[in-house]
């Protein structure tokens, strides 16, 4: 395997980012380009940073092909949400009428159209993304 050749820059650039990046695994895979630069081979860096041989093939890769922007990682966006803008603005505009509790609201929106089901949670946190606050019932003596 050829060794990994860094100029003077690069190699500051990277032991900086290394040390002060805010991501944890950009940090390790500056890391892991440096100790290739050091004449580590794939599978000696693999196991130091306690990854995939893969992974380190995988940086070594991004990183002649992209340079410093390989080290960075893609969004990671997860899974659609399961209402629509549409259910959530009804959502809104229920909660902004009537009120309630998120189990209340989420009986009603069930009647009221036909909903893609959700849980209880699912509604506390699509009212939590629009600003609304819960607070909690009390009982008192009167």
């Amino acid at each position: 395997m050829k060794l990994l050749v860094l100029s003077k820059e690069e190699r500051r650039t990277l032991r900086e980012m290394g040390i002060f990046h805010s991501h944890p695994r950009t940090r390790m895979r500056a890391q892991g380009i440096l100790r290739l630069s050091q004449g580590l081979t794939l599978q000696q860096t693999a196991d130091e940073f306690m990854v995939h041989l893969s992974s380190v093939e995988q940086w070594r890769q991004r990183w002649n092909r992209l340079g410093l922007a390989g080290l960075y990682e893609g969004r990671h966006t997860g899974r659609p949400p399961k209402w629509t803008e549409q259910q959530r603005q009804a959502l809104r505009e229920l909660a902004q009428s009537d009120g309630g509790t998120a189990a209340a609201l989420l009986r009603h929106i069930g009647q009221r159209q036909e909903a893609v089901a959700i849980s209880e949670s699912t509604v506390k946190r699509y009212l939590k993304e629009m600003n609304f606050s819960y607070k909690r019932y009390r009982y008192g003596l009167k």
